[in-house]
Parts: structure tokens; C-alpha cells; sequence
């Protein structure tokens, strides 16, 4: 039933991104000239909340079981997608957004650390992919769902998104009363590894590839958001007023290649361990978002739009999975260190919003945020070869 939620989850949350996305391109009063530069303030009031949550209240999880923070912040994150249903205003946006960001903060850590407790190395790696492909999936479903929604009314996503949660709501509820598995704490014997060589390796690599897989994930995400928040309403727009033109359908599918990249990502590498504490493979997975970034900043046809989201996703899911390999890896207080790698995230992910908001103000053309996020991920690569080379050299000099 976890990787059940993780999947309906991102179907409910796809569903909410990609409807708020085309409200303003429809025939309402979030279509405005300066769209972009308020829809990227919006995702950062939505990144910073969620980022502040995930460190701060994801604690409350190891503190007083994942169950009831996972029912909390489910129900609260149901309500948000009600009344996004209802907004007529920006700023109901901006205050369900500031609102619904804080139950974020505490459901993805605290599911996060109920699939991995009790798990080290291969096996956490298993459950890790199988969470990735969860919600991956419900991405893939999500999108396409609510592209095609929005052809015929473009308030049904939240409704549909809605009607998602209360049934996860009510499932897990279910589980949960007839679950009697532990609930974040874990023996000395789950903390045991069998494998010392493997202990000694991570031990003296992990903090330049945690701090690594924090940037990359921070950036790669970055990336991922702009092509789903801020990409579809230039899509959908008409041709005439310097958009593609596309069909909801259309900017569904283009958007659902980033999760059936990042599926295939977590397939592999939640079923291999050959990446782990292996810079190289860090390094190319964002190489690949580079290029997708670009196909975005001067490509028109969906076919080749898709293949850019297939890269971008690809680096996207690399980064994400390797993120949060090396923050549980050998750790204790699970959802603690899950609500970090959230946190980071989301601080790149606000970080990046501000930044699309800050230069759109200034320049207007439509693909000027993936002109941003080229630049963004090589910025990131750049930064992440100096960690590895100066904690490479520190432990030669030790």
C-alpha cells in the first residue's frame, strides 16, 4: 500500500500542477501578461514552504509514527486540492499554496522513511526504486489525465485530484488499522552490515556525494519544474500570441515523459548497485538534463519536446534516487534525514523559481526560463566536480 500512495500521491499532485499550469492559458484571470514571472514566485512559495516543513515538522514522524503525520498531511493536502478548485484570485493561489507546501514537508518524509525502515544497502536500494517507479507512475497517469481534462473544463484536474485523495485517505486508513509493523524505530540488528568493505567505502566517501547528489538534486529539480509548471501554459497558448499552440493532450504527454524517464530510471537502479559511490554516473545522468534543457530553449515539434523531457527526466531520476540513497544511507532517525534531501530540494527548487522570476521580469521572451535552466545544470555540474575533486584531495592529504 506505500508504493500504492507514493503512486496516487504524485497522480493527485500531477494532476493540481499541471491544472494550476493551464488556468493561465484558459480564459480566466490568472491569464495575465507577467505570468511567468508570478507562477515562478508561486512554485517558490510552494518550494520554500515545503523545504521548511520537510526539515522541521518531518521530525515529527520519528517522534510520533509515520501513520499519523502520513493521515494528517494527507487530509490537509486533499483540502488544498478542493479549494484550488474554487480560486479566483492569485492570491488564493499564493495562500492555499503557503498552506498546502506545509503538509508536503510532512508526508513525503514520513512515507519515505516507513518504505525504508529497517532496510540497508541492496534492500533499501530495492524499495527506493520500487518508491521511485511508484510515483513515477502516478506522474505518467497524472499528466495525461489531467491534459486531457483540461481540453473539456479546465477546473476538472482539481476536482479529479481531489476525488484521489479521499480514496488514498480512506485506504490508509485501512491499512493502517490492520498494520503491525514497526513504526520507525528500529534494533540494533536492522543497523548491522554485512558487508564492512562496503561499510569502510561509504564511510569515507559519503559526505562529498551526499553534499553532490543535494546539488544535483536541487538543480535537476529545478529543471523538472520548469517544464512542468511553467512550460504548459506557453504550450497551449496560440501560435499567434508566441506559443505552440498544442493541445492539453499534447502538453500531457510531453510533460509525462520527465516520469516515464525517471521510471526507467529507478528501474534500473533499483534493481543494480554498481552506481552507488560512483561519481561518473552522477555526473552523466545530468549531462543528459543539459541537453534536454536546450532541446526546450530552441525546439518547436512535440516529438523532439518529448525526447527533452525523456533526458531531462533521466537526470531528474539519477539524481533524485542517488539523493536519497546517500542521506539514509547508515542512518538512524529516517524521517529526519528523508526531510533533509526533501528540504534541499526544495530549496533548489525555490532558488531556481526566484531566479526564472527574477530574469523574465527583465526578459520576456517565452523560452527564456530553459535558456535558465541550461545554464543551471552546467552551473551544477561545475560545482559538484570541485566537491568530489577538494574531498578527493583532502583524504589523499589524510
Amino acid at each position: 500500500m506505500d508504493y500504492a500512495g507514493a503512486a496516487i500521491m504524485d497522480l493527485v499532485l500531477a494532476c493540481t500542477g499541471l491544472g494550476l499550469s493551464l488556468l493561465g492559458a484558459g480564459q480566466t484571470r490568472f491569464n495575465v501578461q507577467n505570468f511567468n514571472v508570478l507562477f515562478a514566485l508561486l512554485m517558490a512559495v510552494a518550494g520554500l514552504g515545503t523545504a521548511f516543513a520537510s526539515i522541521h515538522l518531518s521530525r515529527l514522524s520519528d517522534r510520533f509514527g509515520r501513520r499519523p503525520m502520513i493521515l494528517l498531511s494527507l487530509a490537509g493536502l486533499t483540502v488544498c486540492s478542493l479549494l484550488f478548485a474554487f480560486a479566483t484570485r492569485w492570491w488564493h493561489l499564493f495562500a492555499i499554496m503557503a498552506v498546502r507546501s506545509q503538509f508536503m514537508g510532512i508526508f513525503w518524509p514520513s512515507l519515505e522513511a516507513r518504505i525504508t525502515d529497517g532496510a540497508e544497502g541492496p534492500e533499501m536500494t530495492r524499495r527506493l526504486g520500487l518508491f521511485g517507479i511508484s510515483f513515477c507512475t502516478g506522474l505518467l497517469l497524472g499528466y495525461v489525465l489531467s491534459g486531457v481534462l483540461s481540453d473539456h473544463w479546465e477546473r476538472a484536474p482539481f476536482f479529479v485530484a481531489t476525488g484521489f485523495g479521499i480514496l488514498l485517505l480512506i485506504l490508509f486508513k485501512l491499512v493502517f488499522a490492520r498494520d503491525r509493523t514497526h513504526d520507525g524505530h528500529r534494533t540494533a540488528a536492522d543497523r548491522d552490515d554485512p558487508d564492512p568493505a562496503r561499510t569502510e567505502r561509504a564511510r569515507r566517501l559519503r559526505p562529498a556525494f551526499v553534499l553532490s547528489a543535494w546539488v544535483a538534486n536541487a538543480v535537476n529539480y529545478a529543471c523538472a519544474a520548469v517544464l512542468r509548471n511553467i512550460f504548459p501554459r506557453f504550450a497551449r497558448l496560440d501560435v499567434d500570441a508566441g506559443g505552440l499552440g498544442f493541445s492539453g493532450l499534447q502538453i500531457g504527454f510531453i510533460a509525462a515523459g520527465t516520469g516515464a524517464a525517471m521510471l526507467l530510471a529507478f528501474v534500473v537502479l533499483g534493481k543494480y548497485h554498481f552506481w552507488h559511490y560512483r561519481f561518473r554516473y552522477l555526473l552523466l545522468a545530468q549531462l543528459g538534463a543539459v541537453g534536454g534543457s536546450l532541446i526546450f530553449a530552441i525546439a518547436a515539434g512535440p516529438v523532439v519536446l518529448f525526447l527533452g523531457a525523456l533526458l531531462i527526466g533521466s537526470g531528474a531520476g539519477v539524481v533524485y534516487i542517488s539523493s536519497i540513497y546517500y542521506s539514509l544511507d547508515q542512518q538512524a532517525a529516517r524521517a529526519g534525514q528523508s526531510g533533509l534531501h526533501e528540504g534541499i530540494l526544495c530549496f533548489g527548487f525555490t532558488g531556481g523559481m526566484i531566479l526564472v522570476a527574477a530574469v523574465s521580469k527583465y526578459f520576456t521572451a517565452h523560452r527564456t526560463p530553459y535558456w535558465l535552466c541550461v545554464a543551471m545544470a552546467a552551473s551544477g555540474i561545475g560545482a559538484q566536480i570541485v566537491i568530489y575533486a577538494l574531498h578527493k584531495r583532502r583524504l589523499g592529504a589524510g
